[in-house]
């Protein structure tokens, strides 16, 4: 039986002094008395103690309505603190559903920003976006909170843009932002490539990508993957990352791509392709960077040079892939339209077997991501020894 409060004794007392007169007089009325004051004694205890549980459950309940009251408007109860993921191949979606889409899929030991849990769900901060993980796939780690100074702290934004996407877009687009559009034809499209305005200094938005010789995986599967793997170590590196697509299924032109780099104000533009060569020997790892000359990005040469260097430098020491260098050139139209650092690199050739057998491995692709994302904190480490 539950122990009684002072107040609630006081109150027994005066019940019981409205029944029993006093001591002296229950003896003298003899033990059938005894026995009927001893039971409504009992009673009153037991009324007592029920009041007092009563009183328990009404304060329960008003406990559970204020933590109510605390859920923030997507039923979240906030949290701040940091949590990290326990196993491989966790998959972060953009809703806090099964069936939502994947925003990212990390490895173990990824430290993630906890801002809130409900159910079986914790909603985690990745790149100022908020996100969700199944919270049976992470643990609390000792690591605090960002102080408003840290917050001040911005890290480096790089963006990358996994080329191609499943449909073409044969519409033309300028290749660099410096070139004076052409004027519509009567359909209201820019003129094909097979008339002047490709001497004009026009492009296809979205040609089509390579197949694998051997898999038959689709460029834009490739391309995807590697960059959901190195969005996932950079993340762990400490960058802010974006990416031009998560899907495959958009309508992005080459030159859309670069100038939503430029909107998010990254520090480097990095797209991965994975081509078809005209020689079926090609192979290995080739970047790309726009030429001195060029018209917009010429003051960036020099950076091009050594985020392209870097990456191919420390990417084929991970992968053990072949270095096939830097070509310039001012025929790419994503790199022309960067106000950033920008390459373009090709992780390996589709065309040929050995690169397309090693593209179709997990294994190969965070292989890849990871030399990346080394060649990005060389350019980095380089650029702010020597400004």
């Amino acid at each position: 039986m539950k122990l009684i409060s002072l107040l609630q004794l006081n109150k027994l007392k005066c019940h019981i002094s409205r029944f029993v007169p006093c001591r002296k007089s229950i003896w003298k009325q003899g033990r059938g008395h005894r026995y009927v004051c001893g039971i409504m004694i009992m009673l009153m205890l037991i009324s007592l103690t029920g009041c007092g549980a009563k009183e328990q459950e009404k304060t329960t309940e008003r406990a559970t309505v204020e933590d109510e009251s605390l859920l923030d408007s997507d039923g979240f109860r906030p949290i701040r603190d940091y949590v990290v993921t326990i196993q491989d191949n966790v998959t972060v979606r953009r809703e806090p559903m099964e069936n939502a889409e994947v925003y990212v899929t990390l490895d173990k030991g990824v430290d993630l920003k906890r801002t809130g849990i409900k159910d079986s769900w914790t909603r985690v901060l990745i790149n100022g976006t908020p996100l969700y993980v199944r919270s049976q796939y992470v643990e609390e780690t000792d690591i605090k909170w960002a102080t408003e100074l840290d917050t001040q702290q911005v890290s480096r934004v790089v963006y990358i843009d996994p080329a191609r996407q499943i449909t073409e877009n044969l519409d033309m687009e300028p290749i660099s932002p410096d070139i004076e559009t052409p004027e519509f034809m009567s359909n209201g499209q820019y003129a094909t490539a097979t008339t002047a305005a490709q001497k004009a200094g026009m492009k296809a938005k979205m040609t089509t990508g390579a197949i694998g010789v051997q898999s038959g995986n689709f460029e834009y599967e490739i391309t995807l993957s590697v960059a959901n793997y190195l969005n996932a170590e950079l993340v762990k590196r400490g960058y802010t990352v974006y990416l031009s697509r998560t899907s495959n299924s958009v309508d992005i032109s080459n030159a859309k791509r670069a100038e939503m780099a430029n909107a998010a104000d990254a520090d480097i533009f990095i797209k991965l392709e994975a081509p078809a060569a005209n020689d079926a020997s090609a192979s290995g790892i080739l970047g790309f960077i726009a030429t001195s000359a060029n018209s917009h990005t010429g003051m960036l040469y020099q950076n091009n040079y050594e985020l392209c260097y870097d990456i191919l430098k420390t990417t084929c020491e991970d992968t053990g892939a072949s270095r096939m260098g830097i070509y310039e050139t001012d025929n790419l139209t994503s790199l022309n339209y960067c106000d950033m650092p920008a390459t373009v690199i090709s992780v390996g050739f589709l065309s040929n077997e050995f690169d397309d057998q090693a593209l179709s491995t997990e294994e190969y692709k965070k292989k890849l991501a990871i030399g990346i994302a080394k060649g990005i904190d060389l350019y980095f480490e380089n650029i702010e020894k020597n400004p």
